[in-house]
């Protein structure tokens, strides 16, 4: 059987069987669903690899220049084999994820798995057939030809996916009335997944931003950006409001709402992302059919969740909780939730304006920054105070005050030191983020090994790395070999200019020297079958500052470049703010799987011997 053949037949298998576990033996056709949409995913990428051009994705998305990573990560280069690839990690992170519960769960992965197969084998069809084999492909477009494009995919999609776990276990719990001390511990392990998963995936698309496209930044604000960050916000909203409900029952609408709308946060953002609406760079091109049935999905699940939000019991009064534990954990946590919607609006507006029959249009970057920096912010600032309050409470300390004055005034010697001119608001502003990142660590003391105070703690690092990073500097100019740039505190040498070839692109490449010490070579290069050349920008980074250099014309003469340099201070507290947020996620992870263990080999062990205790991890 050839592989369209194959592929075809089981993607039609996989959708019968999803759309019989909706109804019928949920538990054992999820799992065959599963299995065959892994059959076909696994057919497309042997497809790929064997340059099978019989098929109309693989001569599009590859050639026979195209290195074989690249083959491989083609899978999710283009729509067609995006969905294949998306909807078969649906499945099995659903079937997997909900492995130990009844049919109600079952049957929720089953129903989100079969409109993710419909729409694969009715719309975009991935193992559609050319009339006559292609001699050779176009080639994987020469921007996805970078080593992130192995990683970053992938891991965005498993924290996209796995956002059903979490949705599935939820859904069932409220169905069959289970209390909410009862269903947040395993509904807080199950957003673990997609929130450390989520983190991974940023950070990751982040830098390839940061080192690829030359501009000199990390985060745009582009809605298809933004899809991952939405849900990544919603599940931080309930992993603070959840504390909260499980211990007194307060908050328990909001908290079922934090606890489902991500998974409507994820279908928009597959919709932002595939529906070509949001005149992106990173939004595939645009199919009517597939955006109005993703459009549709996300809008049913968003009604869904806000129907099951209302008809969910109330929670207790809040009374007079003063200043306390549970009152700087709802705040942060409702705080979230109001940058969650600032994004989604900003992030949703230009698809409202191709529904409604306007203009594409993308918000402005400086809305969400004016929208989302002072809550953010606030939220951090909220996390210290909480981890200093007892859920008795008590109230703010003068060691908290001098904390916070602590750490602004580091901030503002911070940012005189690193950047040559600082306007007011950015000082106030970052005044405000060192403040609440002095708060953070003067309360963290010796509880880095306790999961939430290392997340507070690289939320402080990518606060205090964000803010400072907007003070950098820029400079365009023509420079030949030998001629010297001043970028700030910076020079730049060209030292001489190269050509050369690779196995599927030529380049041209500078040597240059930073401050006379430190070398980095920028790029410039032109892939086959692609009319524009691709700049590779060079980066020297240290703690402090970096420097990145991007080359984006070469002189008639070759033997200069017009060049950017980039000066950015403090990115790298970024990174590392990041990594120490996933390893926050990770550290969470590992202690509830150890308190999930324990309780298992508690509950089959019987009771214990007369005169002793017992006790559980608190989830």
């Amino acid at each position: 059987m050839e592989a369209a053949q194959l592929g075809t037949v089981a993607l039609w298998a996989s959708t019968a069987a999803a759309a019989v576990s909706v109804v019928h033996r949920p538990r054992a056709f999820l799992r065959v669903a599963a299995a065959l949409a892994g059959l076909a995913t696994v057919v497309l990428a042997v497809a790929l690899l064997r340059h099978d051009f019989s098929l109309a994705y693989v001569a599009r998305t590859t050639s026979l220049r195209t290195p074989w990573p690249y083959r491989l990560a083609a899978m999710w280069g283009g729509m067609e084999g995006s969905m294949l690839f998306y909807t078969a990690m649906l499945l099995a992170v659903g079937a997997w994820g909900v492995r130990r519960k009844g049919n109600l769960e079952h049957g929720v992965v089953g129903g989100a798995g079969l409109a993710a197969l419909l729409l694969t084998v009715l719309a975009t069809t991935p193992f559609e057939r050319l009339p006559i084999p292609a001699v050779d492909g176009q080639g994987l477009l020469a921007i996805l030809q970078h080593p992130a494009m192995i990683y970053h995919p992938p891991v965005l999609y498993l924290g996209l996916t796995w956002l059903v776990v979490p949705f599935a276990l939820v859904l069932g719990a409220l169905a069959r009335g289970d209390r909410a001390r009862d269903w947040i511990p395993e509904a807080r392990r199950a957003s673990l997944w997609p929130w450390t998963l989520l983190t991974l995936g940023m950070v990751a698309g982040a830098n390839w931003a940061y080192v690829e496209l030359g501009w000199g930044g990390f985060w745009a604000w582009d809605p298809v950006e933004n899809t991952s960050l939405m849900p990544w916000l919603g599940i931080t909203a309930f992993l603070h409001t959840s504390r909260v409900t499980r211990r007194d029952g307060r908050l328990h609408r909001w908290t079922v709402f934090f606890a489902l709308f991500p998974f409507a946060l994820g279908v928009l953002g597959v919709y932002l992302t595939r529906s070509g609406v949001t005149g992106s760079i990173h939004s595939f091109a645009e199919d009517p059919v597939v955006a109005r049935s993703l459009l549709a999905a996300a809008l049913a699940a968003g009604l869904g969740v806000a129907w099951v939000t209302l008809r969910a019991r109330r929670g207790a009064a809040w009374g007079r909780a003063g200043f306390t534990r549970p009152t700087w954990l709802a705040a942060a946590g409702l705080l979230a939730g109001m940058v969650m919607a600032f994004v989604l609006v900003g992030s949703a507006y230009p698809a409202y304006r191709a529904v409604f029959g306007g203009d594409t249009l993308i918000l402005d970057p400086a809305y969400f920054v004016t929208m989302v920096l002072p809550p953010a912010l606030l939220i951090a600032l909220l996390l210290g105070f909480a981890m200093q309050t007892t859920w008795a409470g008590h109230g703010v300390r003068r060691a908290d005050l001098a904390a916070f004055a602590t750490g602004a005034v580091v901030a503002i010697a911070v940012m005189l030191a690193v950047s040559e001119s600082v306007p007011w608001p950015g000082l106030i502003l970052g005044a405000v983020a060192g403040g609440a990142a002095g708060v953070i660590v003067w309360h963290i003391g010796g509880h880095l090994t306790d999961p939430a105070h290392l997340a507070h703690l690289g939320l402080a690092m990518v606060l205090v790395g964000a803010g400072a990073s907007a003070l950098g500097t820029e400079t365009a100019a023509r420079v030949r070999a030998g001629d010297t740039l001043t970028v700030g505190s910076h020079t730049l040498q060209l030292v001489e200019v190269t050509t050369g070839e690779e196995a599927n692109y030529v380049y041209a490449e500078g040597r240059f020297l930073v401050d006379g010490k430190v070398e980095v070579r920028p790029q410039i290069r032109g892939y086959e079958r692609q009319s524009l050349p691709v700049a590779e920008p060079a980066l020297w980074s240290t703690p402090w500052r970096d420097v990145i250099v991007a080359v984006s014309l070469l002189t008639p003469e070759a033997d200069g470049f017009d060049v950017t340099v980039y000066v950015r201070p403090m990115v790298w507290w970024v990174w590392a703010g990041a990594v120490v947020l996933t390893l926050a996620g990770l550290a969470g992870l590992a202690g509830r799987s150890g308190a999930s263990a324990g309780r298992r080999r508690a509950a089959t062990a019987g009771p214990p011997p007369a005169g002793t205790t017992s006790g559980t991890t608190s989830g």
